[in-house]
């Protein structure tokens, strides 16, 4: 493909959307946080990882700037229309995210 073409797949695929973040604490993730997201996906370090509505599926790629390319393992009560929610390590990481609106690119399932 050339650049041309990605850009305008880019163009297409491209939304805004309001960008949040958390970690596994108990103040981010409630009393039972037990590092298992509600896909059943048991995180690790480092990883990255999106919370997301409904109306995205499980295993979908995005790509978020500044955050990069990550999939969409997770849910979040607060989490519904253009809201995305990204995981960090750490509790100081996610807090100096804060909330965000950007454009993303979300990948069509193969």
């Amino acid at each position: 493909m050339t650049t041309i073409q990605l850009l305008l797949i880019a163009a297409v695929l491209s939304r805004p959307m309001e960008v949040t973040a958390y970690c596994g604490c108990e103040k981010c993730c409630g009393p039972n946080a037990c590092g298992i997201t509600a896909s059943g996906y048991k995180i690790q370090a480092g990883d990255k990882l999106i919370a997301a509505p409904k109306n995205i599926p499980f295993s979908t790629k995005i790509y978020i700037p500044g955050y990069g390319l990550a999939t969409v393992k997770d849910r979040g009560g607060a989490i519904q229309g253009n809201k995305l929610d990204i995981y960090f390590d750490k509790h100081q990481e996610a807090l100096n995210w804060g909330r965000q609106k950007l454009i993303v690119v979300q990948f069509p399932e193969k």
